[in-house]
């Protein structure tokens, strides 16, 4: 079954005019406090928009009449970021009570935003056994087209469907009271939204995630509760101050396409709201405001499977996709809706209400006292797998250069600030007075940023020049033998592979796949060259034979990273990363490792950062947070691992054996060489441990292998490790890339 499209003559951006990129457009508009006159005389002016910031209320005075129609086209990261900035006006305050946060949202307070930003902290009644909270129903459906009052809609399984950038989103959500008494809410929205959610692992039945990011909130302007009228179609002429009426039925099938101006749910009625979504090429700029690294701004793919959409939807625990995410660990999308309201409103009709306890939990009442609280949600999640940026040769080169340069300056800011702290420590040692001036240490460290911000053209000219020059991955490990004597070093034994990134096709899931799979299935297969080259330490080769491959191995290795504090301040590739570890020959552990390479010298400054500052103290010797936020969150960096062993695996076309068809050496001068082409099939894939079995099947068929990406807070990427195994007992490792993407 393909995948539903919108087929009428008109485009989706010409007929739908309800979407925005996220809720800070939404609180920046309709959102904000607005009267809305009740008389139905359409010559009546349009309503006065008002905020607590003076800002804005003096802009809105003179405001002309015109639809509220609102478009993806209609506002841009940067129009988001300028409306975020512009709020000077601390927007709550937060203190505590019984060691629970509280937040005070009082009456300088735009309310609906201290709300929006902290949602995720609000005590939520979803799956709590109270009256209120059962008496709410929601569902939500998806349809193929989009949904008009009258007409039958086509419901689709979104569970089937892998979407990507640029597809839509059509469906309604139901809502039902099914209690005996009207339940009032304050608040009700609807989204499309993308988080990144890590599950408690020490409690497996805890709903409430420990780290959430939302890093994708669309709103749908129409489906969402708003004082002012919002016209759907484009084709809709409607007064925008004119309200409609909770008694609106739709002639299909009874329910209520309105809810009344009391803000309430009505006992025993269904109340139905279409929505309508387009999933975006990209995410704002906004989302990576710290660091502005271009990937991370660019749509993930789904990943793993929350705690969240378990519960809701416990049958898709039974279909889970093996993508070798981190336990509790995901990323995914849905169209949300969610109910928040005053608790005290409901405990007149409901009795007490006990809201579940959770550590992260804040208490966040209005300037009367009144605690809000979420009443119900519900998300309906989709897969989401976007299109791959795939870069040309000189972009590819650039961002090589780009990542190098970043990698390079955090460096150089943690050193020139350890520089700094030695200079002060000197400076403290041969001074009778115990401080120093705080104008002179604040000049020296601003000088030292702008050190290390400007590099010379020269420079970057260099290392653009030598990406090009590096032709080579290439790793070198000594060639010892034993002998009653000792060890004696016979040589060096060096692999090399051509600097090339190997393209792969992905393949979704079976119940995913909408079309052949012939054509992506063999970029699974290709051959990657390898030269081998023996350095002796004496010319005469006779009497020193090169050494002995017994046996050449190669595993695909599933790298997936993520943070739990801070944004990752970096972008890598597998330059930065690996063929780093000198001699990293030792059987049955690789030394060659991110860790390694990475972690650890970022850990090493780290931990002689902390050092300084506790010597001399922080009047001294002041870090700014940025930079601490950019070291720990390479610092502290989680990884998982999963190497998977390729079965099929042929030197020059035959399954390698170094009695029958050993390495072919050419010797002469103190060296001799070697080269052939190793050819790896991926769809043999096997679990390290595991014996592969052909009655197991391609390994696409059994595993998912998300495209490459690298977000704020997650990545994923792959590589190959190529294993030669010598005769004294030592092996030579040499890893290069290889990038999934989907086209």
């Amino acid at each position: 079954m393909s995948k539903p499209k919108y087929s009428k003559t008109q485009s989706f951006d010409e007929t739908i005019s309800t979407i925005l990129p996220s809720y800070s457009m939404y609180t920046s508009t309709v959102g904000m406090n607005i009267n809305v006159p009740e008389e139905k005389d359409d010559d009546l002016p349009p309503p006065l928009y008002s905020c607590n910031n003076s800002e804005w209320s003096g802009s809105t005075e003179s405001a002309n009449v015109q639809d509220v129609h609102s478009s993806a086209a209609s506002t841009t990261p940067t129009s988001v970021t300028e409306a975020q900035s512009r709020r000077m006006v601390p927007s709550s305050s937060t203190s505590t009570i019984d060691d629970v946060p509280l937040i005070i949202a009082d009456e300088n307070a735009n309310l609906m935003e201290t709300i929006l930003d902290n949602v995720h902290r609000l005590p939520n009644m979803t799956f709590e056994k109270q009256e209120i909270s059962k008496a709410v129903q929601l569902e939500v459906f998806y349809t193929k087209d989009i949904g008009v009052a009258g007409k039958a809609p086509e419901l689709i399984d979104p569970s089937i469907y892998e979407y990507t950038q640029g597809d839509l989103l059509n469906g309604y959500i139901l809502i039902k009271n099914t209690s005996d008494r009207p339940i009032p809410w304050d608040m009700f929205y609807l989204i499309f939204e993308g988080n990144f959610m890590v599950a408690n692992e020490q409690r497996p039945q805890e709903l409430e995630p420990v780290k959430i990011r939302r890093f994708l909130e669309m709103f749908d302007f129409y489906a969402s509760w708003n004082e002012a009228r919002i016209n759907r179609f484009v084709t809709e002429t409607t007064s925008p101050y004119k309200r409609e009426h909770g008694n609106t039925v739709d002639p299909l099938d009874g329910t209520y396409l309105y809810f009344s101006p009391k803000k309430e749910i009505l006992p025993h009625r269904v109340y139905k709201r279409f929505f309508s979504f387009k999933i975006p090429n990209s995410l704002l700029d906004s989302e990576c405001s710290d660091h502005n690294l271009s990937k991370h701004v660019e749509i993930p793919p789904t990943i793993g499977l929350s705690r969240w959409e378990v519960a809701h939807y416990p049958e898709r625990n039974l279909n889970r996709i093996k993508d070798f995410s981190f336990m509790n660990t995901s990323i995914g999308y849905g169209v949300m809706a969610r109910f928040i309201g005053r608790k005290s409103t409901w405990e007149v009709d409901f009795g007490k209400i006990v809201t579940p306890k959770h550590k992260d939990n804040a208490k966040l009442v209005n300037s009367k006292g009144d605690e809000y609280i979420i009443l119900k949600e519900l998300t309906n999640y989709i897969r989401v797998v976007p299109t791959s940026n795939v870069l040309t040769e000189n972009e590819r080169l650039m961002k090589l250069v780009e990542n190098r340069l970043l990698h390079d300056n955090l460096v150089k800011r943690v050193k020139d600030k350890i520089d700094i702290g030695k200079q002060l420590e000197k400076a403290l040692e041969s001074t009778s007075e115990p401080k120093l001036s705080p104008d002179l240490t604040q000049e020296e460290i601003e000088a030292a940023k702008m050190t290390q911000s400007y590099q010379h053209a020269d420079s970057i000219r260099d290392i653009k020049s030598n990406m090009r020059k590096l032709e080579y991955y290439e790793v070198s490990v000594q060639l010892m033998k034993r002998s009653i004597t000792g060890l004696k070093n016979q040589g060096v034994l060096q692999v090399k592979s051509p600097k090339e990134t190997y393209h792969v096709k992905y393949i979704p899931p079976c119940r995913f796949r909408e079309e052949s799979i012939e054509e992506l299935e063999k970029t699974w297969k290709f051959d990657v060259p390898i030269e081998l080259t023996t350095i002796f330490t004496s010319k005469d080769t006779r009497s020193t034979p090169p050494p002995t491959i017994k046996d050449i191995g190669a595993e695909l290795v599933v790298h997936t990273m993520r943070s739990m504090s801070v944004p990752i301040a970096l972008e890598f590739n597998h330059c930065l990363i690996y063929n780093k570890y000198p001699n990293n020959s030792k059987r049955g552990i690789d030394l060659d490792t991110f860790t390694n390479n990475v972690v650890r010298p970022f850990q090493k400054q780290s931990t002689e950062l902390s050092h300084l500052s506790e010597r001399l103290g922080l009047e001294n010797f002041k870090v700014e947070k940025q930079l601490v936020d950019d070291l720990k969150s390479i610092c502290k960096i989680d990884e998982k691992l999963n190497n998977l062993v390729i079965d099929d695996i042929l030197v020059d076309g035959k399954k390698y054996n170094y009695r029958r068809n050993g390495i072919s050496w050419s010797t002469g001068d103190g060296v001799a060489t070697s080269s052939f082409n190793l050819r790896v099939n991926l769809s043999s894939l096997s679990l390290k441990g595991v014996p592969a079995s052909d009655s197991l099947g391609n390994s696409y068929n059994r595993f998912n292998f998300v495209p490459d990406f690298q977000a704020c807070f997650m990545t994923r990427s792959y590589h190959l490790r190529l294993t030669f195994e010598l005769g004294n007992g030592h092996v030579a490792r040499i890893k290069v890339p290889v990038v999934i993407e989907k086209c």
